[in-house]
């Protein structure tokens, strides 16, 4: 090389700097979008989907971040965090939605971020807000948020989980849920004209039942994608579906509706949790500890069917007491059961003389608040005392219900200054939970509710 001109040594580099850049451009040149474009690792990343576009939906803003960033990005989110805590602390509301859409952009693919984000907006901003409508407002920004991150992440099954708790217990079951689901489907906001916002509500669905959307999406990417997850046990995870038909029936009881859409929400909620979430397959391992055993059960699996697949009598003892351990974990004997008493024309009358009891004592129309009362009342010794049903006695939410029904069927004796009869329907109901002091408080507390509303 010593002997070589200047020119020389120049023309040697040159050459070998193109040399170099061979592989290189063999290994990445960019693919034009088709199949078995572009270099090695763009071919690479193809097959095995590791690109951002395979991964959502690409904000040209979040790239542009990381180009100028650079190595400096892991720095910049931590300081941009330092800012939330202090925004937060403060009670900075808008600053700090803002550096939220700046982390981000930083780490779009970083599930965590929109987990842990859109959560904070749902339930601990909204609890700081007094106005129950402003509490609703950051609830849509939480779940909005959540949204964004399935769109940016859409084989994520977490955080479209995640989507589904906020549909389902943070509008369905919170403080303020009866407000929030009405809000739901008419919007505090003015823009929307006490109508739907259609961002975080596009079919005008009830929430119960958009939640049921959300988790099925989540359950079909695990299917598809094979994403698992780590939230929960698989069966209580699969379950989550067919639940939200349940609370979606439920609630309708409460809303006062007792006619054929209701019994169809039953039937339904029956029919998932029997047919479609009692024939799902879950693999379970059997036998001795560290065995390696596998088998398939169902929580629809009968006796039988266990004994046919499995030779050894000794795993067909294992195996049935594996089934009925994952039946005890998600409560499936009981749902089983409420959803065959509920999709009863006898329950649903039951349920709607007790919420016209209610009404008419409200209303102070106190004779037919009796009539309706008592109708309750009979309806469900009926239905309590029948042997498929015997389970229900302990379910606390129907207790309530019948315990608060006879409350206002006594109480009107009171005021009519009478004795009501020794012997009435129900009535070994009220002695078995007279032990009850949560329980007969909560009824209480529900019927002084109710006799304040009938004093304004």
């Amino acid at each position: 090389m010593n002997g070589l001109t200047s020119q020389q040594r120049k023309l040697t580099y040159l050459g070998g700097i193109l040399v170099l850049l061979i592989p290189i451009i063999a290994l990445g040149l960019p693919s034009d979008g088709k199949d078995g474009t572009g270099g090695k690792l763009a071919q690479l990343r193809a097959r095995y989907e590791l690109g951002e576009a395979d991964l959502g939906d690409v904000d040209p803003s979040s790239a542009t971040m990381n180009l100028v960033l650079l190595g400096m990005r892991g720095v910049a989110v931590n300081m941009l965090y330092a800012d939330f805590e202090k925004q937060k602390n403060a009670k900075m509301w808008a600053e700090m939605e803002a550096t939220t859409k700046s982390i981000v952009r930083l780490q779009p693919h970083f599930e965590k971020v929109w987990e842990m984000n859109g959560w904070n907006l749902a339930y601990n901003t909204s609890a700081e807000w007094d106005a129950v409508p402003d509490r609703y407002g950051w609830v849509k920004k939480g779940g909005k948020f959540m949204i964004e991150g399935v769109k940016r992440n859409r084989k994520s099954t977490h955080l479209q989980y995640h989507v589904g708790v906020i549909y389902q217990k943070k509008i369905g079951t919170a403080d303020e849920s009866t407000y929030f689901r009405k809000y739901f489907l008419h919007d505090p906001d003015p823009k929307f004209k006490d109508g739907v916002d259609h961002e975080f509500n596009p079919e005008e669905l009830d929430n119960y039942l958009v939640a049921k959307k959300e988790y099925r999406k989540a359950c079909d990417i695990e299917d598809t994608e094979h994403k698992p997850q780590h939230i929960t046990d698989r069966s209580l995870f699969r379950s989550t579906p067919a639940r939200c038909q349940f609370d979606y029936a439920a609630v309708l009881h409460k809303d006062g509706k007792f006619g054929e859409e209701t019994q169809i929400a039953w039937q339904e909620a029956l029919s998932d949790w029997t047919t479609k979430y009692g024939q799902e397959v879950f693999t379970v391992p059997i036998g001795e500890l560290g065995s390696g055993l596998k088998f398939d059960i169902r929580m629809e699996m009968t006796k039988d069917e266990i004994k046919r697949e499995v030779a050894s009598p000794d795993d067909v003892v294992h195996m049935i007491d594996i089934v009925e351990k994952y039946r005890k974990m998600v409560n499936y004997y009981y749902w089983r059961t409420r959803g065959k008493c509920e999709a009863e024309q006898v329950t649903s009358e039951s349920h709607r003389n007790f919420y016209m009891a209610n009404q008419a004592y409200k209303n102070q129309d106190f004779i037919k608040a009796r009539d309706f009362a008592f109708a309750g009342m009979k309806g469900f010794d009926d239905i309590l005392k029948r042997s498929e049903f015997l389970d229900l006695r302990s379910e606390e939410t129907l207790v309530e219900e019948c315990l608060l029904g006879v409350t206002v069927w006594k109480d009107i004796y009171r005021l009519s200054q009478e004795e009501p009869p020794a012997d009435y329907p129900l009535k070994w109901l009220v002695n078995e939970y007279q032990g009850n002091e949560q329980l007969n408080k909560n009824v209480m507390k529900t019927f002084k509710r109710m006799y304040l509303d009938i004093n304004k």
